[in-house]
Parts: C-alpha cells; sequence; structure tokens
C-alpha cells in the first residue's frame, strides 16, 4: 500500500455490519491514533452455530454506507464469502484454552474458531497496525489478543478496546436489537439494570448467590430467558467462586429476549 510506504499507519474496525452508534464510535477511537481508517463489513458464517442465527442476522448495507459517508472512515471493505474463503484456503488453527471454552465458547460450541478464522484472514488481508473492537463482546475480544499471541503479531498489531456504548436506558448497542420490538426493547434495557444491581450488592452476598439473584430478576421479564450470569477473572474469565479468587471480576451475561439472544457485561471491581 502506497500510503503505508509513506509512514501512514493503519487503523482496522472489523464489523458484520447493521451499524449503529457503537460502531461509529470504534471508528472515532480508531482516528484518533491512526493516519488510514479501514472498516469491514462481512457477515462470518464461519462464527454461527445456528444456521438460522445466520440466516437471521441484519443486513443494511445501504443505510451503513450512509452512516459510514459522515465518518472518519478512508477505506470500506464489503467482501465476499469467496473472496474471505477462496476455494484453496487453509485455515489458521488456535487452540484458546480454558478461555474460548467458558461462558460464549459453552453455549454456542464452534464460535470462536469462527471468529480466530475470519480475523485472522482479515488481518493477512488489510495488514493494519491496530485492531479495534468494542468491550461490549468482552470474550471475543480476551480470543482475539490471545490469537494475535499465538501468531507472532502481537506487537505488529495494537489491539484496542474501547468501552461499550449504551443507549438512552442502558441497553448495549448491538446489531441484534434491530430484530427487537419496542416492548422487547424496552425491557431487554433490565440486562444493564441487573449489572448495576450486581455492582451494588456483590459484597453482600456470594457469587453464586448474586447469580441467582441476577438470573431471577432478569428472568421477571415477559419475554426474557437468562442463558447465563457468571462472575469471572477480567483476564482469564475463569468463574470465581469467592470475590476474594481474583483482583478484578466481571460480571458476564447472555439472555434471550423474544427470539434474539444478548449479551453483556461490566466490570465489577
Amino acid at each position: 500500500m502506497a500510503q503505508r510506504a509513506q509512514g501512514k499507519r493503519i487503523g482496522f474496525v472489523p464489523t458484520m455490519g447493521a451499524l449503529h452508534a457503537g460502531h461509529l464510535s470504534l471508528i472515532e477511537a480508531a482516528a484518533a491514533q491512526y493516519d488510514l481508517l479501514v472498516c469491514s463489513i462481512f457477515v462470518n458464517p464461519t462464527q454461527f452455530n445456528d444456521p438460522k442465527d445466520l440466516e437471521r442476522y441484519p443486513r443494511t448495507l445501504q443505510a451503513d454506507v450512509s452512516k459510514l459517508l459522515g465518518s472518519k472512515l478512508h477505506y470500506l471493505f464489503v467482501p465476499d464469502v469467496l473472496e474471505v474463503y477462496p476455494v484453496d484456503f487453509q485455515p489458521e488453527s488456535f487452540d484458546f484454552g480454558a478461555l474460548g471454552q467458558v461462558l460464549e465458547g459453552e453455549h454456542r460450541p464452534g464460535h470462536f474458531d469462527g471468529v480466530g478464522m475470519v480475523v485472522a484472514r482479515l488481518l493477512r488481508i488489510v495488514e493494519p497496525d491496530g485492531l479495534i473492537m468494542g468491550e461490549k463482546d468482552f470474550q471475543q475480544c480476551a480470543v482475539v489478543g490471545e490469537m494475535l499471541r499465538q501468531m507472532g503479531w502481537q506487537e505488529r498489531v495494537a489491539l484496542h478496546v474501547v468501552e461499550t456504548r449504551r443507549e438512552a436506558g442502558g441497553l448495549a448497542m448491538s446489531s441484534r436489537n434491530l430484530r427487537l420490538s419496542p416492548a422487547g426493547l424496552a425491557e431487554a434495557a433490565h440486562i444493564y439494570n441487573v449489572i448495576q444491581g450486581c455492582k451494588e450488592r456483590y459484597q453482600q452476598f456470594t457469587p453464586d448467590q448474586l447469580s441467582a439473584w441476577a438470573t431471577h430478576s432478569l428472568d421477571t421479564g415477559q419475554h426474557t430467558r437468562t442463558e447465563y450470569v457468571v462472575f469471572a477473572d477480567a483476564v482469564t474469565l475463569r468463574p470465581v467462586q469467592h470475590w476474594n479468587e481474583s483482583p478484578h471480576v466481571r460480571v458476564l451475561i447472555a439472555a434471550w429476549v423474544e427470539d434474539v439472544r444478548l449479551i453483556d457485561n461490566a466490570l465489577l471491581f
């Protein structure tokens, strides 16, 4: 790339489209540190363990392009499946160990194999200096950090994790929110209320007791079904049984609202 030869540094924001203000905040964060900004839109089939989820994933390319026109983005990369995974493609193999087996790894088998496959492939195509991702997908960010280490790219590509952007009621911005009805959106905002409640209550309860409280609170919603509420070490994501097992603990939640699966997380302490 001619710009790289001129010493310009490249920031890369990988997305699956259906862009919202959270995605745009990643581009803003990248603009503060990099000379050229690249964003990709690619709904990656290898990270969906449910074919119906892949089919229902929102695709809004025209609207996405309109939003990006007002941003600081320089290049938009919208490959098709064969461009990312050509016929002779040989996927790189990564072993994420326990980091990829808990939480999303447990509930979405094969998900992180697909994440590692596509992010590694996109990095080799774009060859950025920085990779910018959102904290809402905290476990994914941790897995990608481990992937960079296994690739030997941890010095070559800086991983930046940007704070989760939220709606006025606290709901984490997500492309999947587009599939919620107005009633579902209102109910989904309770996930953030529960996270705040965990922050206020953790000194009074054990992790198991607090998880039970949070699950019950979420499940009182007419359209909500909790998949997990886990308190885990903020680095290893190993679930804790006692608060003193880790200096920093995160609460991580996955819940179904209507027929949409949502995730969220926050640092407890």
